[in-house]
């Protein structure tokens, strides 16, 4: 059996900053990955793209050399069974692997449907989460021509803006766009522009099946409306890759790894980070969230007793020719004081938000500049002068 100091479930963004964050501050320490995946890591926020464009290097984070040149194992194609922790070994479908410490990084799936979809339809039923996805995609939407996606977040936005010039229908549980990341005046201006560019939107409506019928896809919705496609995309949400995790002391009620500050679990040499982390049974899904935590496990696995720093988390968005950016609070916004900016004519909006002379959110629509520097001040104290004119509001 093979053993390591440090194995790292999951080959995404978060589980390999840990082993570079490791690496570069020492190279003695023995790492492995275990990745399901049958490629090396990727950046999974490009899958769109390459739905119409061939896979290049710039797809993967890493090329293969670099895990050679920094004494990396990678195991590609080896999903994790279960973990006896008590002993200390992962159990692989081929093999088992002794470690010193753990780290779960193992990430989240996407919601497949399965319980409002017929077995009649499941061929004609994708996600796009996975590099499998894609290949799948890539190989299916030249010869279709009706695209139906199930949610309108910000991945289900992005696959409709990539398949622009499509018949395509966005379908979304909410009453509008983007309710954690936009305001109502900001939602309302990115659905026009989104409506300018021929995607239908349908709001407020769940899906409650999902059949097949002369070749055509059916979708049944909850507004009693039915919509045709040749195929459905599903983007509505995910759910964290713990099916390997048996032990009860670690799962949080959301089915994830329950950590705290340090990313630690309640499991002596056992950390979490990524999508699969859930810290005060949160998680927000995001590139940022899982780069920072995987840095934090890579230090304290140093020794280095590294907390990390809760703050509001930046989502972006790049889609139908429109840059959006948003932070912290910004539609509870009792009690606070508003600076906003809007040009329909450019289709610009800027929103600050100011409580107890403190910055708690912003939303920058099609004039994004200032991004790097207002994210510094989230949580500081500001003045109206300096918001004025540091943020160019007229």
């Amino acid at each position: 059996m093979e053993k390591f100091d440090v194995v790292i479930i999951g080959g995404g963004v978060s589980g390999l900053t840990v082993a570079e964050g490791i690496r570069k501050e020492d190279f003695n320490l023995s790492i492995c990955i275990l990745s399901e995946e049958r490629v090396l890591p990727y950046y999974r926020l490009k899958l769109p793209y390459y739905i119409y464009n061939p896979i290049d290097e710039k797809f993967f984070i890493k090329p293969k050399n670099w895990f050679e040149d920094n004494n990396i194992k990678i195991y590609l194609n080896s999903p994790v069974i279960e973990v006896d922790f008590d002993n200390k070994i992962v159990c692989v479908s081929d093999k088992k692997i002794g470690y010193r410490k753990l780290v779960i990084a193992s990430g989240s799936k996407s919601y497949s449907g399965d319980d409002v979809v017929d077995i009649t339809a499941r061929d004609d039923v994708f996600s796009l989460r996975t590099y499998e996805d894609l290949l799948r995609l890539k190989a299916t939407i030249p010869r279709v021509s009706e695209v139906a996606i199930i949610g309108a977040g910000l991945l289900g936005l992005e696959l409709a803006s990539t398949l622009e010039g499509k018949s395509v229908f966005l379908i979304e549980i909410a009453k509008r766009l983007l309710p954690k990341q936009l305001d109502e005046v900001g939602a309302l201006l990115f659905e026009e522009e989104i409506k300018r560019r021929g995607i239908n939107i349908i709001f407020d409506s769940k899906v409650e099946r999902i059949e097949k019928t002369n070749n055509k896809l059916v979708i049944f919705l909850s507004s009693n409306k039915k919509i045709l496609s040749d195929i459905v995309i599903f983007s509505a949400g995910v759910v964290p890759n713990t099916d390997f995790v048996n032990d009860k002391r670690i799962l949080s009620p959301r089915k994830g790894i329950g950590v705290n500050t340090r990313m630690q679990t309640s499991i002596e040499d056992v950390f979490a980070c990524g999508d699969v982390a859930y810290l005060d049974n949160q998680n927000p899904g995001t590139w940022t969230f899982a780069v920072e935590s995987g840095k934090v496990v890579g230090k304290n696995i140093l020794g280095q007793n590294i907390e990390y720093q809760i703050k509001p988390i930046p989502y972006f968005l790049k889609a139908f020719r429109m840059e959006i950016v948003s932070a912290g609070n910004i539609n509870d916004v009792k009690d606070s004081n508003l600076f906003e900016c809007l040009n329909k004519e450019k289709t610009i909006y800027k929103k600050f938000v100011v409580k107890d002379k403190r910055l708690i959110g912003y939303l920058l629509i099609n004039d994004t500049k200032t991004h790097s520097q207002v994210s510094k001040f989230v949580g500081q104290e500001v003045d109206q002068k300096w918001i004025e004119k540091y943020l160019d509001i007229k």
